[in-house]
């Protein structure tokens, strides 16, 4: 019942398909975040299928339908809290949505595949680091897990992100691997020692940001003129 409980939170926390429950035990929403990852990736899933699908018939909008389905999965829910901000929180939204649609656009099919697939998990993973520690800015809301997460969610949304990265990309994973986890802990320690807490906006930031980066690096690692290029495209 409490495993049941934990999946609908994570599901309600960062899809479409429900909503978080308002009554729910902290407790509950807090040991939801060892699911971040497995949500994450259900959204990968269907995107790099939708993606699939349009390159057999229009090869060139592959990539942007994955994107966008993304965010409509995600009821586009870090976009928005991000435009609240206001015009730096929307510029950000918007560039990192653009350097999105550059990354995957022109990926050969294997590695945009893996960029879809990993990096909404990858993402929702990065929430989940940024909630381990750390002091919570509010007594309610999102932001309020913050310094919820116990080792056991931490432990098992990063044993569930590294193991899935490195099973799809192979070495090429260790490097995305390493990009996020960059990104996901410059953001902590501008949190704490920049902004001095962690809040909605910057766990909603987290996110776009490590799912900017992993695309970003599979598409730099696709490039011809890269090293890793072979692993990023995947087996001939």
């Amino acid at each position: 019942m409490a495993l049941a409980e934990e999946l609908r939170e994570a599901v309600g926390s960062l899809t479409v398909f429900g909503r978080s429950d308002a009554r729910a035990r902290p407790q509950t929403l807090a040991a939801a975040l060892a699911f971040y990852p497995a949500v994450g990736l259900l959204l990968g899933l269907v995107a790099s299928g939708v993606a699939w699908a349009v390159d057999q018939g229009c090869p060139g909008f592959a990539g942007a339908a994955g994107v966008l389905v993304l965010a409509a999965l995600s009821g586009a829910r870090v976009s928005r809290a991000l435009a609240a901000a206001g015009a730096l929180g929307l510029s950000t939204a918007g560039l990192a949505f653009a350097a999105k649609l550059w990354s995957v656009t022109g990926l050969p099919a294997p590695a945009r595949t893996a960029a879809l697939l990993l990096a909404p998990m990858l993402g929702r993973w990065a929430i989940a680091v940024q909630c381990y520690g750390g002091m919570p800015a509010a007594a309610s809301g999102p932001a309020a897990l913050a310094g919820r997460a116990r080792f056991r969610e931490f432990g098992i949304a990063s044993v569930t992100a590294f193991a899935v990265t490195l099973a799809v990309a192979d070495a090429a994973g260790l490097l995305v691997l390493v990009a996020a986890a960059l990104a996901t802990v410059a953001l902590r320690v501008y949190a704490y020692r920049g902004a001095g807490r962690m809040t909605e906006r910057l766990l909603a930031a987290a996110a776009e940001l490590v799912e900017t980066v992993v695309m970003v690096a599979f598409a730099l690692l696709a490039s011809p003129h890269e090293p890793g290029a072979a692993l990023a495209r995947g087996p001939s």
